[in-house]
């Protein structure tokens, strides 16, 4: 944990973490405006798919030739997906299950095996952490004492930046994590942001509850907003 907070803390010191918020939320309120189950029989996945898509593809435009950033340290790379680089680690962008929205459980919601380099990442954060044997029923998100564990893991330069989403409420989360190929998938996981609802941010049916599958703390955090051309009626 002492070694995801020190990345976290990096990425905001560089405003990078503000940087991939903003992202979120725009992208997911401009695809969940035009969502459309009905006339365009859009479901959960094709949501999920999209906004990924074009996230990975807003962070790449805006990240691969800006010369500020790269006086910052960060810069953008692709693979089959975009990769960012700051402060010495490698950050890959995971959407959490639509199922979840918020609330995914990091206990079990998340399989590496879905693509190639995804697990490819996990692998090298497991390889170069195992301090000790793998101890079946051990808990890797608790702190348990390792030989040489708080320095074996300052070799882990691979995170994830896990972001979740509601439908109904618009609001969005983030967390980042240091994945690896052990029962849970994960060495530490810790809070980037929580959205709070706003008296100008509209909802549809219940206000968001409290994510009560986590004891990671809720900031407020200002909500950005967009502005989106008008739909043109059918025909024009």
């Amino acid at each position: 944990m002492k070694r995801l907070e020190s990345i976290r803390d990096a990425l905001v010191d560089v405003e990078l973490i503000d940087f991939v918020r903003t992202a979120v939320v725009e992208v997911w309120r401009a695809n969940r405006d035009r969502h459309e189950p009905e006339e365009l029989f859009d479901d959960a996945f094709t949501l999920g798919v999209v906004s990924s898509r074009n996230l990975a593809n807003r962070l790449w435009a805006h990240l691969r030739d800006d010369r500020s950033w790269q006086a910052a340290g960060v810069h953008a790379s692709r693979e089959r997906a975009t990769v960012l680089h700051s402060s010495g680690v490698d950050i890959r962008l995971v959407k959490a299950p639509h199922s979840a929205g918020r609330h995914p459980s990091f206990m079990g919601d998340f399989d590496w095996d879905d693509t190639e380099a995804r697990r490819a990442a996990a692998n090298r954060n497991s390889a170069a952490y195992a301090p000790a044997p793998h101890q079946p029923g051990m808990d890797a998100l608790f702190a348990v004492e390792y030989p040489g564990a708080e320095q074996a893991v300052l070799a882990c330069r691979d995170v994830f930046i896990v972001w979740g989403a509601e439908l109904d409420s618009g609001l969005t989360a983030g967390w980042l994590g240091l994945p690896a190929m052990n029962a849970n998938g994960w060495l530490a996981v810790t809070e980037l942001w929580w959205d709070e609802a706003t008296p100008t941010h509209s909802t549809i049916g219940t206000e968001p509850q409290p994510n009560d599958d986590s004891t990671f703390g809720h900031r407020p955090v200002p909500t950005p907003s967009i502005k989106l051309k008008p739909r043109h009626a059918e025909g024009n």
